[in-house]
């Protein structure tokens, strides 16, 4: 019966104690938009939201949206205009704090088509190759002491290669660019997302 007692008391004092200390939460951050440098026309904002994607599916931080607080500004006027039940409605104050915010520049943007057609009388035996290669420079801050915690510039690529036979004055196996450059982006920010796997956010 002692025995039982003991035991009992020992169950009890760890299900106390691991109800008494906090869960980890994840660290906040917020992705800012990224920055053009390079001499192309690019979705920077496009790039952006997938590098947010890719890090909610990771689930590594509680991500901050901030690029777009504005609406979040008007869903709390509404909510002070008497038109909205003060019950459910957004209040001031209560938007939290970044913990890490992130900043990105794509620093590489490259599309090129190589390869030649050889003609025959009629016809032509061609081969086209597409590649896209796009870099993406990633910085992740810390907003309290202003340090910089996670640095890295990875390169992504995507390749197409066709070959076959042409008609004189086709085009042969002219890819969209648009599609290999996006493959190519989630490639560099795949590797980013990786890497941050393996990086301890709670010290």
């Amino acid at each position: 019966m002692r025995k039982f007692v003991f035991l009992l008391l020992c169950i009890l004092m760890v299900v106390c104690s691991v109800s008494a200390s906090p869960g980890l939460e994840k660290p906040r951050l917020s992705v800012r938009e990224f920055d053009n440098k390079t001499d192309a026309k690019i979705p920077a904002a496009a790039i952006t939201e997938m590098m947010t994607t890719e890090l909610y599916k990771a689930g590594l931080f509680n991500l901050l949206e901030r690029e777009k607080l504005q609406y979040v500004a008007d869903e709390i006027k509404l909510g002070q205009s008497g038109l909205v039940d003060e019950s459910t409605a957004p209040e001031l104050g209560k938007i939290k704090g970044a913990q890490f915010m992130m900043t990105g520049a794509v620093t590489l943007y490259f599309y090129n088509d190589s390869g030649g057609i050889v003609f025959l009388p009629g016809v032509g035996a061609g081969l086209l190759s597409h590649t896209a290669y796009v870099t993406l420079d990633i910085r992740i801050i810390n907003t309290a002491t202003s340090e910089v915690v996670y640095a890295a510039a990875e390169q992504g690529a995507a390749n197409q290669t066709a070959g076959g036979i042409v008609v004189p004055f086709l085009a042969f196996g002219a890819g969209k660019s648009g599609g290999l450059l996006a493959t190519a982006t989630r490639n560099s920010v795949i590797k980013h997302v990786e890497i941050m796997k393996t990086v301890d956010w709670n010290p």
